[in-house]
């Protein structure tokens, strides 16, 4: 008293909503660069000039990805590595939809095994979210399922077969629902050039993969791969699919 009182009084009083909330959590300290965020030493900034610079997404997984009692340190390295690491999940997330635009088979030996995997994938993460809300080891669930994902997807063009359409449709479910409680990749991603925000940017992008490809048909494979870096060291990312070569901006 009186802080958590005064929270309540003006959280219901904006929205009307009363409860506002059920529970309240007490969060680890928040640092910038290892530092203590005050006012005094002039390192206080709001979510609003956060946003100027990355998107809310970005900045909730940011946040999720540290358990909630545990300290929390900003700074735009770790932004950044954030960014980077929902841009995996979203590249999981375009591979499972090419997986469900297969035509489907039934189950073999593998396809089983893995079955039972992504149950024990998905109780892992309930169990991580059951004690004491720890997202940190939740999402690193994610990233294991996200990346039996990856793999099938492989498996599967690589042999020239169709997926086990059980399987895919527990992949999506499984992926769908630990996103959900986590709260991120609920909204189907932009298109690379809408997210490029710029048509010349993306003409420019488009220009070095169709260069790309050229090298790759002329077994200039360093060329191929030196294109390929540069574009990823500005923050672009190219994925090989059967449909072609597709990008988007980490």
């Amino acid at each position: 008293f009186p802080h958590h009182e005064n929270e309540i009084a003006q959280s219901e009083g904006c929205t009307g909503i009363h409860p506002f909330v059920h529970y309240w959590l007490h969060n680890g300290f928040i640092t910038v660069n290892e530092e203590k965020m005050s006012k005094s030493l002039g390192n206080f900034f709001m979510v609003i000039d956060i946003l100027e610079h990355y998107d809310p997404e970005t900045l909730r997984f940011f946040i999720v990805s540290t358990h909630y009692r545990s300290p929390l340190d900003f700074s735009d390295a770790r932004l950044t590595e954030a960014q980077k690491s929902l841009a995996r999940l979203r590249q999981a997330q375009e591979t499972l939809g090419e997986l469900s635009e297969m035509l489907s088979a039934g189950p073999t030996a593998e396809s089983l095994a893995l079955r039972e995997k992504v149950k024990e994938l998905r109780e892992a993460f309930m169990e991580a979210m059951r004690d004491d809300f720890n997202t940190a080891l939740a999402i690193s669930h994610m990233f294991a399922l996200a990346k039996e994902i990856n793999i099938y997807h492989k498996a599967v063009v690589d042999a020239g077969i169709k997926p086990d359409g059980k399987l895919v449709a527990m992949f999506n479910d499984v992926f769908a629902e630990t996103c959900s409680i986590i709260g991120v990749l609920e909204k189907p991603a932009a298109p690379a050039a809408e997210e490029a925000g710029d048509s010349k940017e993306a003409e420019l992008v488009e220009m070095l993969i169709a260069m790309r490809q050229d090298a790759r048909k002329n077994k200039n494979y360093a060329l191929a791969d030196e294109l390929r870096n540069k574009l990823n060291e500005i923050g672009i990312v190219l994925q090989d699919t059967p449909q072609g070569v597709k990008w988007s901006k980490q």
